[in-house]
């Protein structure tokens, strides 16, 4: 290859289609699975942290407002964070997957935050019933969940 081939290869030619490297169904459901693990591991440690500091949350059944909007603060955190930093959430490490756009792009923060919303729409756990293993959370966002496999279109550049 010549000099001016070297420059005329871009890496855009490289790109591959996200949904190539979809997350099979069983992945997703690991996912879920292992995710919701996760998430009530972290509110009983926040429950059990003010009922340590005096708080009567693991004795009442009636949780106070402020209470409420932490234990939501969490639940968003949750899932927030660590796709926006990096991508996955705890589960999608241990699986080996990762969130991106249609695009095959790092989501933005927005995305992310739209992402983690979506989870709250009823009944969106059996948006994954179809032959494609794409939920309503990834599908109103415009993402989607692919293998480690898929370079992100980013590492391109």
């Amino acid at each position: 290859m010549s000099y001016s081939d070297e420059i005329l290869d871009f890496q855009e030619d490289k790109y591959q289609d996200p949904e190539l490297y979809l997350a099979s169904t069983g992945l997703r459901f690991a996912n879920y699975i292992l995710d919701r693990i996760g998430m009530y591991i972290c509110l009983f440690a926040f429950f059990l942290l003010i009922d340590l500091l005096g708080g009567t949350s693991l004795e009442s059944d009636d949780p106070s407002g402020i209470e409420v909007i932490l234990m939501f603060a969490i639940m968003l955190g949750y899932w927030v964070i660590p796709e926006y930093v990096w991508g996955k959430t705890p589960a999608k490490f241990l699986t080996r997957t990762r969130v991106v756009t249609v695009k095959g792009e790092k989501p933005t923060f927005m995305t992310i935050v739209g992402r983690t919303l979506c989870r709250l729409i009823p009944f969106e756990p059996f948006s994954f019933l179809g032959n494609k293993p794409v939920g309503w959370h990834d599908s109103i966002p415009k993402t989607r969940v692919v293998t480690n496999d898929y370079k992100v279109r980013e590492d391109y550049y």
